[in-house]
């Protein structure tokens, strides 16, 4: 784990740039004990308001194990970064409950954020709305006149 700088204290949270181990990726992260306070962090890189409140969390095993250290050396619960892939902004939360990683992540579509998961589960929704279309109106067509 390397650190590229100072870490500071801002609203509530630790920012620190960290390079993860894993891809050496260098990205701003920043540290908390609270999801208010990393909700402001998020509004200060972002704008946007994500209620975090609701979110919908998934075990994270291959959370990097430079954020790993740095929350166990801060004792935080939760962390947040923000990245951008090919043209989308990302949003990305970690949270630690006792021995265990979550991790739930935003999208940003249009101007705002999506969940990763309720993104998955519209995808979902409308390849099976369209396999049911399709399937309907192929056996409509079988029909006998």
């Amino acid at each position: 784990m390397t650190s590229l700088t100072i870490p500071t204290w801002e609203k509530g949270c630790i920012d620190e740039m960290v390079i993860l181990d894993e891809t050496k990726d260098v990205l701003k992260y920043s540290f908390s004990n609270s999801l208010d306070n990393i909700k402001t962090a998020i509004y200060a890189r972002t704008g946007h308001n994500v209620n975090l409140k609701n979110a919908l969390w998934k075990l994270n095993p291959e959370l990097s194990i430079s954020v790993k250290h740095l929350m166990n050396s801060y004792n935080v619960n939760y962390s947040m970064t923000t990245d951008i892939k090919g043209e989308r902004n990302l949003l990305v939360v970690n949270m630690r409950v006792g021995d265990n990683w979550f991790i739930t992540g935003y999208a940003e579509i249009n101007g705002r954020f999506f969940n990763w998961e309720l993104l998955r589960t519209y995808k979902l929704a409308a390849k099976t709305a369209i396999n049911m279309l399709n399937n309907n109106s192929s056996s409509c067509n079988d029909t006998d006149d």
